[in-house]
C-alpha cells in the first residue's frame, strides 16, 4: 500500500509554476491525510481533479492511486473503518473495538485480516459502523473468497445465442455449445447457417478483444484518453470516460466529432453493431474466470452446469483445452494449487457434506492458530515488562489469565486436528 502523503508530496514536486491550482488541490489533500482516510482523500483527489486529466502527469497519478485502492481493497477499507469509529470514540466508548481494528491492520495478508475480522472484530457489532462493515464484506460468498485467495474469480459478461441444439456461448477465444445435458467446444459455422448471422456473430466476437463488459456497460477504448462506454440497460445511452452524454448523441455524431482521433474511427462499425445486439450479451452465471497475477499466463474458465463441471484452461505458454471432471473436488483442489483460489463456493452444490465440514474445520484451524499467536505475543510483552519494571499483582494476574487462554486454545486447536483425522478417514 502506498504512502498516500509521500505519494502526493512527491508529485508536487513535479509540478510547475503554470499547474497552480493543480498544486493548491495537491497541498489541500496533503493536509487532509491528516484528518481523513486514504480512501477519503484518494474519492476527493478522483473529483477535484477530474478536469485536469488531460494533463498525462494527473492522470497518471489518478490511475496509480486507483490501481492502489483496488489492489489493497480490504486495507483501504479497514483504515477508513478506523478513521470513521476514531473520530466517533468519544469518552473512549470504542477503545476496544479500535484496539483490535488497529491489529487487524497491522497483519501481513489479507488472509490473515479476514480471518481476524471474521472471529474478532465481528464481535463488536453492537457498533454500527462495525456491523454493516463486516455485513458488507461477508453478504457475497465470491467477494469473501477473493478476500481470503491469492487468486480473484470474476463474473464472466459474453455473447450467447440460442441454436436448435441449445446455446451458443463464446468464452476467451472459442465457442462452446450448451446443451440440456453437456457442454462441447464447437464451430460457429456448424450451428449458424445464415451468412448475415454468422457475419453479426464474428463482428461481436471481434469486438469483445476490445470492450470490457459488466452488468450496466459495455465499454471500449479507443485511444489513451477516449473510453466509450454502451448502456446495456438504456438502450441508445451512450458514455465518455464514464460521463453520461445527452439523448440527442447518436454514435454518428460521435465519431464525426474531433473527440475521437481519425486513425480511431475504424472502431466505428463494431461499436454499431455491438448497438445493435446488445441483447447477446449476457451474465454467464454457470461459469466464474479465475486469474491470478503471480501467473499471469493462465487463466482457467470454471463451469458448473447441471450435474457436469467443466475448465477451459487458457494457457500462454501451453495453449489452451477444455477438460470435463469427473469430480468437482478435484477441478477445486486443482484451481487452488494452480492458482491459489477456493472455488468451493461456486460448487456447494456438488461437494459432498464431508468436504464442506473439511473446509470448516481447516478455517477453525487457521483462526484458533491467530488467536494463539496473538496470546503468545501479549504473553512476550508482559514478561518483558516484569523484567524491566518488575512483578506487581496487575501484572502477574494478566500473565496468569494469558496463560490460561493459551492452554484452553492449545485444546481447542488439538480438538480440531483430531477432528480433521476423522474427516479424512470417512473420505
Amino acid at each position: 500500500m502506498k504512502n498516500l502523503k509521500l505519494e502526493l508530496f512527491n508529485f508536487k514536486k513535479t509540478l510547475d509554476f503554470d499547474s497552480s491550482e493543480v498544486v493548491y488541490i495537491i497541498e489541500g489533500h496533503m493536509n487532509a491525510c491528516n484528518d481523513l482516510s486514504e480512501k477519503q482523500v484518494i474519492i476527493s483527489l478522483n473529483e477535484k481533479l477530474k478536469s485536469y486529466t488531460y494533463n498525462k502527469e494527473v492522470k497518471s497519478l489518478l490511475e496509480n492511486l486507483n490501481s492502489d485502492m483496488a489492489q489493497y481493497e480490504l486495507l483501504y477499507e479497514l483504515k477508513n473503518l478506523y478513521n470513521v469509529l476514531n473520530s466517533r470514540n468519544q469518552g473512549e466508548m470504542y477503545r476496544h473495538p479500535i484496539n483490535v481494528l488497529l491489529q487487524t491492520i497491522n497483519l501481513d495478508t489479507d488472509q490473515d485480516r479476514m480471518s481476524k475480522i471474521l472471529n474478532e472484530l465481528a464481535v463488536y457489532d453492537w457498533v454500527p459502523e462495525i456491523k454493516l462493515f463486516v455485513h458488507n464484506l461477508t453478504k457475497s460468498p465470491e467477494q469473501r473468497s477473493n478476500l481470503l485467495s491469492g487468486g480473484k474469480s470474476e463474473t464472466v459478461y459474453t455473447i450467447v445465442e440460442q441454436v436448435e441444439d441449445g446455446h451458443l456461448v463464446f468464452l476467451k477465444d472459442s465457442w462452446f455449445l450448451m446443451t440440456d445435458d453437456s457442454i462441447e467446444k464447437t464451430l460457429l459455422e456448424t450451428h449458424i447457417k445464415g451468412d448475415e448471422r454468422q457475419k453479426t456473430l464474428r463482428s461481436l466476437q471481434t469486438a469483445m478483444q476490445f470492450a470490457s463488459i459488466n452488468e450496466s456497460r459495455i465499454d471500449f477504448r479507443i485511444s489513451e484518453y477516449l473510453t466509450i462506454g454502451l448502456s446495456v440497460n438504456n438502450k441508445g445511452s451512450f458514455f465518455i470516460n464514464e460521463d453520461e452524454l445527452n439523448e440527442e448523441t447518436s454514435l454518428e455524431n460521435l465519431f464525426s466529432s474531433p473527440i475521437v482521433p481519425i486513425v480511431n474511427r475504424n472502431f466505428y462499425p463494431l461499436l454499431v453493431e455491438v448497438a445493435n445486439n446488445i441483447d447477446s450479451f449476457v451474465e454467464l452465471d454457470v461459469v466464474k474466470r479465475v486469474s491470478n497475477l503471480i501467473n499471469p499466463t493462465l487463466e482457467v474458465f470454471a463451469f458448473n452446469y447441471k450435474k457436469n463441471t467443466y475448465i477451459y484452461r487458457c494457457d500462454e505458454r501451453y495453449g489452451n483445452s477444455f477438460f470435463k471432471y469427473e469430480s468437482a473436488l478435484e477441478l477445486v483442489n486443482e484451481v487452488r494449487n494452480e492458482l491459489n483460489y477456493d472455488l468451493t463456493f461456486f460448487y456447494d452444490n456438488k461437494l459432498s457434506k464431508e468436504i464442506v465440514a473439511k473446509k470448516q474445520l481447516e478455517d477453525r484451524e487457521r483462526q484458533i492458530s491467530l488467536k494463539l499467536e496473538d496470546v503468545n505475543f501479549n504473553i512476550s510483552k508482559i514478561k518483558g515488562s516484569i523484567q524491566i519494571l518488575g512483578s506487581t499483582n496487575v501484572l502477574k494476574e494478566a500473565l496468569l489469565n494469558l496463560e490460561k487462554r493459551r492452554e484452553s486454545l492449545g485444546l481447542d486447536l488439538l480438538a480440531v486436528k483430531e477432528l480433521q483425522v476423522k474427516e479424512i478417514v470417512k473420505l
